[in-house]
């Protein structure tokens, strides 16, 4: 006779557990809701700092923390791109330093991660020791000693100097730089314009001299065009850069202007067009006077696209253009 019992239909333990990826994500994308309720508090609070707050100022109170920021903020990317925009200057094998006496300026140098590794660069390449071959510059001087401490570890003190100095009025000699470097210092400057200009007054141009390269690293937010992904990062900068910012640094003003400068900032295209319709005046050398029928500009030759349209590297080469009259 057949048995009625029906076999009681218990679940393992192990099919009840949540996967181990699952739980995995859930951690991730927990914290979240909390940024961005953060993000909204910070910039209903917080004034709105003023436009010139980059220029210098905010990065003394961030200094001691600002390389640890950087690397959460940026999930540890950050350097990479910084291989990358040296790569671009440097060239193929060491191509800039097969030249004698190589000079390279680098401005926004902050706690001198660039420099580094234009340093050991210089270093790697250069046919005779590297001697006094990088310039960093930056209007922040608590930046700059944190950057001199990582030089010193570095053991490239006689390769690197650093200098306090502001992109707008360089105290340099003309046509004196074979390249220049700026990462994420742009942006910060409110007079573009005039910093670009006297980039192009330091670095060497004329007909004897035509490699003259500036390489200008720069956040900007993913255009509507940039899919799923340069969505995400369009979010991450609006609402998790300033909040995350805000609770690492516990100096939110600086976080908020952050965000608001990589917002106001021109598009690719635009900042393509500002380089390459500036008209720099030109000094000419023997005379000391300003030459009338001559001005300075800049040929962008390759914008590099990373971390889905989030971060630039426009290359460029200072030229000389005649004024055309009619």
């Amino acid at each position: 006779m057949g048995s009625k019992f029906s076999p009681k239909n218990n679940d393992s333990t192990e099919s009840k557990m949540i996967p181990p990826q699952t739980s995995w994500i859930v951690l991730a994308l927990f914290p979240i809701p909390f940024l961005f309720l953060a993000s909204y508090l910070l910039k209903s609070t917080i004034s709105s700092p003023p436009a010139n707050f980059g220029s210098g100022s905010m990065f003394e109170k961030i200094a001691p923390r600002y390389d640890f920021i950087n690397r959460a903020l940026a999930l540890n990317l950050d350097m990479s791109w910084r291989h990358r925009l040296v790569e671009e200057v440097v060239g193929p094998n060491g191509a800039l330093f097969k030249q004698s006496g190589v000079k390279i300026l680098d401005l926004a140098t902050g706690t001198a991660d660039v420099a580094i590794l234009l340093g050991k660069a210089a270093e790697r390449y250069s046919s005779s020791k590297a001697q006094e071959v990088v310039l960093g510059l930056d209007p922040s001087q608590n930046m700059l000693n944190v950057g001199k401490t990582k030089i010193d570890n570095a053991h490239l003190s006689s390769v690197i100097t650093l200098k306090v100095g502001d992109a707008r009025k360089l105290d340099l000699e003309s046509n004196s730089f074979h390249a220049a470097t700026m990462s994420f210092g742009i942006r910060n400057v409110p007079e573009k314009e005039t910093a670009l200009c006297e980039i192009h007054r330091v670095l060497k141009k004329g007909e004897s001299f035509t490699n003259a390269k500036l390489a200008i690293m720069e956040f900007s937010e993913p255009d509507e065009n940039s899919g799923i992904m340069g969505s995400l990062a369009r979010v991450f900068i609006r609402h998790v850069v300033p909040s995350l910012g805000a609770l690492l640094s516990g100096a939110p003003k600086e976080y908020m202007h952050l965000q608001k400068s990589i917002n106001e900032f021109p598009s690719p295209k635009e900042f393509v067009q500002l380089m390459e319709d500036l008209k720099c005046p030109v000094w000419n050398e023997e005379s000391m006077e300003l030459a009338i029928d001559t001005f300075g500009s800049f040929r962008v030759r390759e914008v590099v696209n990373l971390n889905f349209g989030s971060v630039q590297i426009y290359v460029a080469n200072p030229i000389l253009k005649q004024l055309v009259t009619e």
